[in-house]
């Protein structure tokens, strides 16, 4: 048994669909000119779509408590190639 992760994308209003990484409840995204995004899973809805698992952004805002996020992003290495 595999315990590979699934590949994982964001759908970003302006950069269409990006590849995600998520650690912990945090959701980064790889956006098409080098800057990774921070977000947190509360302000995602997930679902999945050919094996991806999809998050598109849903508007909520972060807890209080994630303003204090220190959380180091993946390498970009670790983001998936999305076909």
């Amino acid at each position: 048994m595999s315990d590979k992760k699934s590949p994982e994308a964001l759908d970003h209003p302006e950069h269409g669909r990006i590849p995600a990484h998520t650690l912990l409840q945090c959701v980064f995204a790889l956006t098409p000119d080098g800057p990774i995004l921070h977000q947190h899973i509360e302000e995602m809805d997930v679902a999945e779509d050919s094996a991806v698992v999809i998050y598109t952004p849903n508007g909520k805002s972060p807890l209080p408590e994630r303003s204090r996020c220190q959380i180091i992003p993946p390498r970009v290495t670790q983001f998936p190639v999305l076909g």
